[in-house]
C-alpha cells in the first residue's frame, strides 16, 4: 500500500512537471515574436558609419554650393569653376562608393539567413509559430469535438501556411524570397509537412480520447457497478435473499458488458 501510494505521488509529480514543460513551451511559441526586442535591429557600426554616408554627403553638397556661389559672382572663372567640379566630383565618388562599400560589408555581416539582422528574423519567425501553434491547437479541438474535415481544413490550411514559411526561413534566405522557381518545392514540402503534423495530431487525440473514456469507465465501474454489485451482495449474504428493490445483478452485469463494449469499439 506504501509503495502504491508513493509510486502515485510520483506519476502526479512527474504530469505536474510535464504540464509545467508545455505551458513553457506554449508561451515561447505565443510570445516569440516579442524576442526580437532583446535584440539589436542594426550594429552600431552600420549606425555610425550611416551617419557619417550623411556628413559626406553633406559636405559635398556645400562646397558644390559655395563653388557655384563664386561662379555666379564672376569670382571665378568658367573653366575654374568645371576643372574644380570635375575634381571635386571625382573625389566625393570615390568617398562615397568606399563608405557604400563598407556600409554594405557592415550589414551583410550583421544579417541573419539573409536578412537584415537576427531582430527582424526572430520576430517574423515568432509569427509564423505562433500561427502554427493556434493552427495545431485548433485542430486538436476539432478533433477533440469530433467535427467534419471541413472544420479540420480551416486549421490544417494554417499548417500549411506556417510550414511554407518555416521552410522558408530556415533552410532559404532573402534572396531566394523573390525566385519563383522555388515555389513549387516549398508547396510540396510544406504540404508533406502539414499532412503529416494533421495525422500526428490525429493520432494522439485520439490516443488521449482513448485513455480518457478508460479512466471514465473505470469511475464508473467503483462509482457505479462496484458500489451496486457490493451492496446486493452484502445484502445476500446477511439476509440470505436477494436484493429484490432496484436493478437485478443480472442487469447490473448486462450493463457493465455493454458499457465495457461501447468502450472496447472505440479503441
Amino acid at each position: 500500500m506504501e509503495q502504491s501510494t508513493r509510486e502515485t505521488t510520483t506519476n502526479i509529480r512527474f504530469n505536474n512537471f510535464l504540464g509545467f514543460i508545455k505551458s513553457v513551451v506554449a508561451f515561447l511559441a505565443v510570445t516569440l515574436s516579442l524576442f526580437h526586442v532583446f535584440f539589436n535591429a542594426t550594429s552600431s557600426e552600420l549606425i555610425t558609419e550611416q551617419k557619417n554616408y550623411k556628413n559626406i554627403v553633406k559636405e559635398r553638397d556645400s562646397i558644390n554650393a559655395y563653388t557655384i556661389d563664386l561662379f555666379k559672382k564672376n569670382l571665378i572663372t568658367k573653366d575654374e569653376y568645371l576643372a574644380f567640379a570635375d575634381t571635386h566630383f571625382e573625389l566625393y565618388k570615390d568617398k562615397l562608393k568606399r563608405k557604400s562599400k563598407l556600409k554594405k560589408e557592415l550589414a551583410i555581416s550583421f544579417s541573419f539567413r539573409g536578412r537584415s539582422s537576427f531582430h527582424f528574423w526572430i520576430f517574423v519567425f515568432g509569427l509564423v509559430t505562433a500561427l502554427f501553434f493556434f493552427s495545431c491547437k485548433s485542430l486538436h479541438d476539432d478533433f477533440s469535438r469530433g467535427s467534419t474535415f471541413k472544420f479540420h481544413f480551416v486549421s490544417l490550411t494554417g499548417i500549411l501556411v506556417s510550414g511554407f514559411w518555416f521552410i522558408h526561413l530556415i533552410f532559404l534566405t532573402q534572396k531566394d524570397f523573390t525566385q519563383n522557381k522555388y515555389v513549387l518545392i516549398l508547396i510540396i514540402a510544406a504540404s508533406l509537412f502539414a499532412a503529416f503534423t494533421y495525422f500526428l495530431i490525429k493520432y494522439y487525440t485520439y490516443k488521449d480520447q482513448i485513455i480518457y473514456r478508460q479512466l471514465s469507465f473505470i469511475e464508473r465501474v467503483k462509482r457505479i457497478y462496484y458500489r451496486d454489485m457490493v451492496f446486493k451482495a452484502m445484502y445476500a449474504e446477511e439476509s440470505g435473499k436477494p436484493h429484490e428493490s432496484g436493478k437485478l445483478v443480472d442487469n447490473c452485469i448486462d450493463d457493465f458488458h455493454q458499457d465495457l463494449k461501447k468502450v472496447m469499439d472505440n479503441i
